[in-house]
């Protein structure tokens, strides 16, 4: 993703997504009923609608003792292909968002007896905090995040139980919609979102690793750091970046 970075609290972004020149709160508070007429800003006549994102997924292979393809490779046994799914808490200590739950697929990774690193999806719950402006404005909020996991174990597989350090790096992506359609210039916002990066660091625990189902759990602390404009275009006054606590427990298959 190209752009630019301010130090300044949040990121900056401006390549593709023209500003309006209006706060994000001014856009909310007109949501809210603050405001029931048209919101004036400085952006061109014309109108662009901008939806989407990419993300980038990085396969990784191994090959095992025997020359056959395996994705996961162990000193004493490999396997093909493995899945991990999981679920998770998280408590942000600042901002606008009240509590986080997240639910994640990783449908790849690659792993041997001390290395693990995933490819990994997915999505949040998003409950904010009562009575915020955001609580009275938005409504349909939630968080799309795709990145990747790293874990370094600290013991073989064929041990029952896997104590590991973990680190995770991903794109977020909050959206809502606005409970009434917000007037700026000549056009009706009835949506938006807001881009942001996370990442977090932990501890966790591995329970039968070196079989077909296993299980984790992991504790860590983490933060997003959000743009400075919105994907429609205004400029980001709302949701401050945020550090969280957070707790992991899941599962995974191996074929």
């Amino acid at each position: 993703m190209a752009g630019s970075l301010v130090l300044t609290g949040c990121l900056a972004y401006n390549e593709g997504n023209p500003a309006r020149g209006v706060p994000l709160s001014q856009a909310m508070e007109s949501s809210a009923g603050g405001s029931r007429g048209p919101l004036h800003g400085n952006s061109a006549s014309e109108t662009q609608i901008y939806e989407g994102s990419e993300d980038n997924a990085n396969d990784s292979t191994s090959t095992s003792e025997g020359g056959g393809f395996s994705l996961v490779s162990y000193e004493k046994r490999d396997y093909d292909y493995q899945a991990l799914a999981d679920t998770a808490a998280l408590v942000p200590f600042n901002g606008e968002i009240q509590t986080l739950t997240r639910f994640t697929l990783t449908p790849i990774a690659v792993e041997d007896d001390y290395n693990y690193l995933g490819l990994f999806v997915g999505g949040d719950v998003v409950e904010l905090q009562p009575g915020s402006l955001p609580d009275r404005a938005i409504d349909n909020i939630w968080m799309f995040e795709a990145g990747l996991d790293y874990r370094r174990y600290l013991n073989q597989a064929h041990v029952f139980i896997s104590p590991y350090v973990s680190l995770g790096l991903s794109y977020q992506l909050l959206s809502w919609s606005y409970r009434n359609p917000v007037l700026i210039n000549s056009e009706t916002v009835q949506s938006d979102s807001l881009e942001g990066m996370g990442g977090y660091a932990g501890f966790g625990v591995a329970f039968n690793r070196n079989s077909h189902l296993s299980f984790f759990g992991e504790a860590d602390i983490g933060g997003t750091v959000f743009l400075s404009q919105t994907i429609g275009g205004f400029d980001n006054d709302v949701f401050s970046d945020f550090g969280y606590f957070m707790v992991k427990a899941g599962l995974c298959l191996k074929f």
